[in-house]
This record gives structure tokens, sequence and C-alpha cells, in this order.
């Protein structure tokens, strides 16, 4: 990991910006450790990505690019296995309950603080056992995000915010917007009303918020809004665009 965390640099007020990694070619990770992104959300829950595939995948992460990894829905059993893989943070989507919350992000921190088993001699986080200090740093590292993505989850906010083990709230409006009814255009507005109260009820708590660029506001436009944490784009999206691109130049 780089020498300030990435939880650290969220904790400390920065606005990163990053992206989704679909697909589990570890290029896309090498190129943005190269560019210097702020970190890539390897995403478990929709991307064409396995647990056999991450070794692979997290060794083409350097420099200051932290690999966050979404796990496939909000169950603590996946929780260490992608840490012990090497990642530096979890994303847990759909969460309802304060209690998904709280039980994904112990699963996430060893005792005292948490319940994470300690196999610390035989993980790949830990190379293999060869950092001596790798479960306080660990413990002191690890970022903890957590989706709201329903009517249900929005309830929830306000005790998921007091949840000392947890980072960051992540709004994921496009289902969100579905899950509520709000998905028409003549709905945005209305939609972003909700948005900004969810991140109203998280700034009171001083939780940082992060979210995608969605509704006609750019990742600019959000970190304007006071969001900590932007993902806008995927590897899918960007090569589906450059191809268009390449295709269009060609006629």
């Amino acid at each position: 990991m780089a020498t300030t965390s990435f939880k650290k640099r969220i904790q400390q007020g920065e606005q990163v910006i990053g992206a989704w990694m679909c697909s589990p070619n570890p290029v896309f990770a090498e190129l943005a450790s190269s560019l210097q992104l702020d970190y890539i959300i390897v995403d478990m829950e929709h991307g064409a990505i396995d647990m056999a595939d991450l070794p692979n995948i997290l060794r083409g992460f350097s420099g200051s690019c932290a690999p966050i990894v979404r796990i496939p829905y909000a169950h603590p059993s996946y929780v260490a296995r992608v840490l012990d893989r090497g990642a530096a943070g979890i994303m847990v989507p759909r969460v309802d309950t304060v209690e998904q919350a709280r039980d994904c992000a112990r699963a996430a921190h060893y005792p005292p603080q948490g319940e994470r088993g300690k196999a610390i001699p035989m993980i790949r986080g830990s190379q293999y056992g060869l950092e001596p200090n790798y479960r306080d740093r660990s413990n002191d590292e690890v970022f903890v995000s957590v989706q709201v993505e329903s009517s249900q989850s929005i309830d929830a906010v306000p005790q998921i915010v007091a949840e000392p083990l947890v980072d960051l709230v992540f709004i994921g409006p496009s289902d969100l917007s579905a899950n509520m009814g709000l998905e028409a255009p003549s709905d945005q507005d209305k939609f972003w009303e909700v948005m900004d109260s969810i991140s109203q009820t998280c700034k009171k708590a001083e939780m940082p918020v992060g979210t995608i660029p969605f509704a006609g506001i750019s990742a600019s436009g959000l970190f304007e809004k006071g969001f900590s944490m932007v993902a806008a784009g995927s590897d899918v999206t960007i090569q589906k665009e450059g191809l268009l691109a390449l295709k269009t130049q060609s006629y």
C-alpha cells in the first residue's frame, strides 16, 4: 500500500477519483496505477471476476492506486477472503440494515476491533506472513464502504453513519432510483432531492459520501456538491467508447 493509505486520504478530506474494473485482465490495473488514478473498484458483484482471479488482478496495482473490491453481496464470508488476497478495502453492495453494515465492517478487522480470522502466515495480504506488523496495519488502514441502494437502506443511514468501522457511504443511484420508481427523466429533480438528503445525513455525522456521475451531474459537479469519492466509468465502457470512436473514424 501507499505511505498514506487510501482510508487516511478519505479521512483527511481528500476527494478521490477512480473507475470500475469488470473484467479480469490485470492490464487495466497496471494502466490505472501508471496513470496514478486514486483507486479502482474491482467489481465482483456485476463484473466477470471470481475469487480465483483476484490475486493476479491485485498484482497489477502499484503506487498510490488503491484496489477496492466490491464483494458479490452483503455477507461477511466474502470480506476476509478478498482482504486476505491483498485488497486495500471493500465495497459492500445492497446494504439494507445497520446489522449488515456492522457485520461486514467487523469481518474486515482483526480482534479486538472486529472478528476477522487470523490466518496471517498463509495470506497474500501479509506477504505470506513476512510483514511483521500486518495485523495492526490492516486494522488501521483497511477501508470499508457500504452502498445505499434501496428505500430500506435510506432508513438505515442514520444508524449506519454511527458505525465506527464504516468509513464511507456510497450511494448507488442506478439501483436506488429503480427501487424508488424514480427512473424517468422527469423524476431527476425529485431523485436528486433524495441524493442530497442522504448526503446531508452523512455530512452531519462527518461520514464521507461517494457515488457515480448520474443524471447529468459530472464527476467535477459531484465534487462541488461535497462528495468525497467518485467512480467514473469502467474498463468495459472505456474500451467500448474507444472502439466506437475507432469505428466512426473508419467510415
